[in-house]
């Protein structure tokens, strides 16, 4: 299946404009990290936003009782989270961040993993506001103005497409890792390698051996952010990475894709969709959970 469709700003417009038998609700995820010191969802309630908006939160709509940052949430309180955002099963729902595409994969692939029937990746918030299609920046109270909802789904295909800590662990330790899966790390090479800092001050810098370093942004247009318009030309940009990497990547094995807490690993994720690749999984814990669960024997630094 499909997780990641893309959607143009142009066509989410008409989109909204012409679907008169379901809502088009825009979600915005924006969400930043630690070390940036700024809040998407304080800045939702103030700064320029798609009309109409409701923000998705990945800090809250998560698994609260994990001690990782951003884990899946069960079926229960997935429902439980988009009927307090008034979300209903049969909203097209067109998910977006303001960075560009940095957050809002992650929202994405999360509504798709509970089986919502139509969601869009907007590609981007950037070339939307550049196109000139309409802005809100009026002071809000509240993260949704629908009221609430009793939504339901039923679906839920986190045995299919997450990666447990315990999988990764038993692949690395036997050294099947490399050998089963292509696994890419959206970090940056730098974080990878272990010659920069993670921007979780207490955690360790490095990887998991058998795993290969594809930064996200090697996938992302420079000057926008957006993914490339057509699959070829973003499978043309993964070939690109790979080289530029000393990458190597086997067509015939799945992927698993893993980055610092699970929300940027869901760029990669989508770009290798758009580029034609499906059998993706996420490592869900990625580097946080990893450092935090493994000895220091089980940290690599440098290339393999």
């Amino acid at each position: 299946m499909s997780f990641f469709k893309l959607i143009t700003p142009k066509a989410f417009v008409e989109l909204a404009q012409k679907e008169t038998s379901r809502r088009v609700i825009p979600v915005d995820s924006t969400w930043y990290l630690p070390n940036v010191g700024r809040n998407g969802k304080q800045e939702f309630l103030t700064l320029d936003r798609i009309p109409n908006s409701v923000f998705f939160d990945i800090d809250n709509i998560k698994d609260v009782n994990s001690p990782y940052p951003h884990m899946v949430p069960d079926l229960a309180a997935f429902n439980q989270s988009m009927g307090e955002l008034g979300l209903q099963r049969n909203d097209v729902l067109v998910v977006y961040d303001r960075i560009g595409n940095f957050s809002a994969p992650r929202c994405a692939w999360t509504l798709a993993l509970f089986g919502h029937p139509s969601v869009y990746l907007l590609n981007n918030y950037n070339l939307y506001k550049k196109s000139g299609y309409p802005v809100q920046n009026d002071k809000r109270t509240k993260w949704s103005e629908l009221g609430s909802s009793e939504y339901k789904s039923d679906i839920d295909l986190s045995s299919q497409r997450v990666v447990s800590y315990e999988k990764m662990l038993k692949l690395v330790s036997s050294g099947e890792l490399s050998k089963r899966f292509n696994v890419f790390d959206a970090r940056t090479v730098g974080r990878f390698d272990g010659s920069a800092p993670e921007p979780r001050p207490e955690l360790s810098s490095g990887h998991i051996k058998g795993s290969q370093p594809l930064p996200f942004g090697e996938l992302l247009e420079q000057d926008s952010g957006a993914f490339p318009e057509s699959s070829e030309l973003m499978k043309k940009r993964f070939d690109e990475a790979l080289v530029k990497l000393k990458d190597s990547y086997n067509p015939s094995l799945p992927t698993i894709a893993m980055c610092g807490t699970g929300v940027t690993a869901c760029i990669v994720m989508a770009g290798l969709e758009h580029a034609g690749i499906r059998d993706i999984r996420l490592y869900d814990g990625s580097w946080t959970e990893w450092v935090m669960r493994s000895d220091a024997s089980m940290i690599a630094k440098g290339r393999d």
